[in-house]
């Protein structure tokens, strides 16, 4: 049935062969490169090791799990990119994968001529691609660059070009891998739109990404990865909960190890010592954690850390901005009139709001645990974004319960 995928027993191992000089003896050292000799020899890595997963016609999985889990290596087996070592990959219909847009842009023709060869290589006969091709231009939004060598193009230009090709080919199984964190916002609107209809059209989805969230809005399935085998695999939710609880659970990292999280997980984003680590940021209600929530809702921030080591001077601050970086509120511990707090090991922090009275719209929440004297020891840029809701628009950001009383009126 067209839209099946199926990995049976797959392994995939990376082999190359790697050199290096050894001296004979310690007077071979001495005297130079005339008394050594290369040694050659094979080296390998395993990228997958016994995977077996059934994705049936219409399903929409992700694959998660962290860097050089084999993630990937999946997707490129199952757009025929590389082939098993071990084992059998069996794909039923078309694929597109949306790994490396636009990989097959020849620069110096241009990009009608482009998108006529890459249809072709996708499965596409020439009328279909013409038939196609104003849709394409539509998408792509290039305007007169179409005519121009691919060369002349910005990186955006050459995203968005690639991305229209790719789902105007209408495949029965659709690869993507990162694909949406590239272009400007208006063209990821564009990129989910089209991807949410191709998912109501049917077509078979195999996602990679690190936006969480992300996978939890497309996915029904998800299968973490780990070291190359699979570790979970079951209902999105369940599994991307499980993937957060291991993510969280690491206990066995130095404070250096930490420290060098912290800077290099989102580095311009997020900075600080490492000595107390923000493990995670949620916004909960009386209904649990959510990322969507009505104007006006009791609600309260929670902020879960830990401390790799025993620290003495600890305050927690958090800042609300709207999704263009305009500050609308910060408050800190220390200015609430709350002592500096010593952290050890594990701990967790409430900002409770009585009501979040904010206008609709989209925030973020930036966090930091530091000392009182500014010092950070983590601060997180943008740690929970959020949309508040309402059933009326309201212009700037504060909406205060209020009520109106004209002047000769009895205000009871």
């Amino acid at each position: 049935m067209k839209g099946r995928l199926q990995f049976s027993g797959v392994r995939k191992v990376y082999r190359w062969r790697g050199s290096r000089v050894r001296n004979e003896s310690v007077k071979g050292a001495a005297l130079g490169s005339w008394w050594r000799r290369r040694v050659t020899r094979e080296e390998a890595h395993v990228a997958l090791d016994g995977i077996d997963l059934d994705i049936p016609p219409g399903g929409a999985v992700a694959l998660i799990g962290p860097n050089g889990s084999g993630k990937s290596t999946m997707l490129k087996l199952a757009g025929g990119i590389l082939k098993p070592t071990e084992g059998r990959v069996e794909v039923e219909g078309r694929v597109t994968a949306l790994i490396e847009l636009g990989a097959g842009f020849h620069p110096e023709i241009t990009g009608r001529e482009n998108v006529l060869i890459n249809g072709m290589l996708l499965g596409l006969n020439r009328r279909e691609v013409e038939d196609r091709l104003p849709e394409i231009l539509e998408f792509a939004g290039i305007g007169d660059f179409i005519d121009q060598p691919v060369k002349t193009y910005s990186s955006g230009m050459y995203v968005r070009l690639g991305f229209a090709v790719a789902v105007a080919v209408e495949p029965d199984v659709l690869l993507i891998d990162e694909v949406l964190s590239v272009g400007d916002e208006a063209f990821t609107r564009r990129c989910l739109d089209r991807l949410a209809r191709m998912r109501q059209a049917g077509v078979t989805m195999v996602l990679v990404s690190h936006d969480l969230d992300l996978i939890e809005t497309f996915a029904d399935r998800a299968v973490y990865l780990s070291a190359g085998r699979i570790r979970a695999e079951g209902p999105v939710q369940d599994v991307v909960a499980r993937y957060r609880a291991d993510v969280a659970g690491r206990t066995t990292r130095s404070p250096e190890d930490a420290a060098a999280d912290v800077r290099v997980v989102e580095e311009g984003r997020r900075w600080g010592s490492g000595e107390v680590e923000i493990r995670s940021v949620e916004l909960v209600t009386d209904a649990g954690p959510t990322r969507l929530i009505p104007t006006g809702t009791p609600c309260a921030l929670r902020i879960r850390s830990r401390a790799a080591a025993e620290v003495d001077d600890c305050v927690v601050g958090v800042a609300w901005k709207r999704a263009d970086e305009t500050l609308v509120a910060g408050h800190n511990t220390d200015l609430d009139g709350m002592a500096p707090r010593r952290l050890a090991g594990d701990g967790e922090i409430c900002c409770v709001y009585e009501a979040l009275d904010l206008a609709p719209g989209d925030y973020l929440v930036d966090v930091a645990v530091q000392t009182s004297d500014g010092k950070a020891y983590d601060y997180w840029c943008g740690a929970l974004p959020l949309k508040v809701t309402s059933g009326t628009e309201w212009p700037g950001v504060w909406n205060p319960p209020r009520r109106w009383d004209w002047g000769d009126e009895d205000p009871d």
